[in-house]
């Protein structure tokens, strides 16, 4: 769990613009150290409706649906509501509710319950990438959040965990996650503690059941009905003399068939946008998906090198004034860089002059846009060098 407020100040001014702008759609995160692992957060009008991913989104969604609804039958729901859209389990909890096999209070408990674990582990993330994909035609929410209070509460957990002395459980074990599952490695040792009279006969039982490779340390609070901050401290001192052991874990399987999505035909490449308004990359991308292009928006500069390099995108809009990096610096380094020598790097700033353009052009621009930007000049823009190309 990392207690390093990166990730915070990355996610929090997205959160905000979406909420301000009243915006619909769905914002992807994933951090640039882990790439694979993304995170979708679904909005309707700026409030936030369902969030998922992750690497254990079928147990998040089973112990959530366990806790809130434990008679839920989900073999009998799936047989009756025929194949599921994305995200599948808001479609799922959607449907159950209009045919009334779940109460509303519950329904909401079991979604709030989602997306709080979710933002949980967001904001354990460093140097978190975010997309942005406007949607008119938005699924009805059954349940409105506001983002800013999830994050908030997020954030006074996070807090809790620090305040209870478990900050240093990330460097004792790396790469630590609630989704750990504890193991018992020595049971003789285990055992020899209810001799001892350090462990009462029923908590020895309790661990031997509990402690058999299948539940992580979420699993673990619902079912033992406390919180995962007094579960990893009756944990930590038998991890700490070797009893048990705390590994990685596979998600369960899907309950769903996996969704094969055709590839749109309007998709024409990839650009990205390294910017430090948020709003500027939310526009941005608003007008490039409609045109048919995927959009990487970037908002730190010095971070984004990386991302760029992984993955390629094939046309740069950037910044000429940003408070980390000099438009014109960064120009000139990716030009050095062969995997950006040819790329078409488009300058963007509020200024427009004859001086700016000259010295865009010195450190390898290919061209020049005034922000904020029209939708007809960034569409032509584009089409001029990738369109051709």
């Amino acid at each position: 769990m990392d207690t390093d407020a990166t990730s915070t100040i990355e996610i929090a001014p997205h959160l905000k613009l979406i909420q301000d702008e009243r915006s619909s759609g769905e914002l992807v995160v994933f951090s640039e150290r882990n790439p694979s692992v993304h995170y979708y957060l679904y909005f309707y009008l700026g409030r936030l409706v369902y969030a998922t991913g992750g690497s254990h989104r079928v147990r998040r969604f089973y112990r959530s649906l366990r806790q809130n609804c434990p008679n839920a039958k989900l073999d009998e729901w799936l047989t009756k509501f025929g194949e599921p859209s994305e995200p599948w389990e808001f479609f799922i909890v959607n449907q159950a509710l209009k045919q009334g096999l779940i109460e509303q209070e519950k329904a909401k408990m079991l979604v709030l319950g989602c997306i709080q674990e979710v933002f949980y582990a967001v904001i354990s993330r460093q140097e978190l990438v975010t997309t942005w994909t406007e949607n008119r035609h938005p699924q009805q929410p059954f349940v409105l959040v506001s983002s800013q209070q999830i994050l908030q509460g997020a954030l006074q957990a996070r807090q809790k965990w620090l305040d209870a002395g478990l900050g240093h459980v990330q460097n004792m074990i790396p790469g630590f996650s609630l989704n750990f599952v504890p193991v018992i490695l020595a049971p003789d040792r285990l055992k020899a503690m209810v001799a001892a009279e350090a462990l009462s006969t029923e908590a020895h039982q309790m661990l031997v059941k509990l402690l058999n490779g299948n539940n992580t340390i979420w699993d673990l609070s619902i079912r033992m009905h406390r919180s995962h901050i007094s579960v990893m401290r009756s944990l930590l001192p038998l991890v700490i003399d070797g009893i048990v052991a705390l590994r990685e874990a596979p998600d369960l399987p899907s309950p769903v068939a996996p969704q094969v999505e055709a590839e749109p035909e309007t998709k024409k490449g990839l650009i990205a946008c390294i910017d430090d308004s948020p709003q500027i990359g939310m526009e941005m991308t608003r007008i490039l998906n409609k045109a048919g292009y995927e959009v990487l928006n970037i908002l730190d500069p010095l971070q984004g090198v990386s991302t760029l390099l992984k993955n390629k995108p094939d046309l740069i809009f950037l910044d000429l004034v940003m408070p980390n990096s000099n438009g014109y610096e960064l120009c000139s380094f990716l030009r050095k860089t062969s995997a950006f020598r040819e790329v078409p790097i488009v300058i963007l700033t509020g200024h427009d002059g004859v001086i700016d353009r000259v010295r865009a052009k010195m450190a390898g621009s290919s061209d020049f846009l005034s922000k904020p930007p029209e939708e007809a000049k960034v569409v032509q823009i584009v089409e001029k060098y990738l369109e051709s190309s």
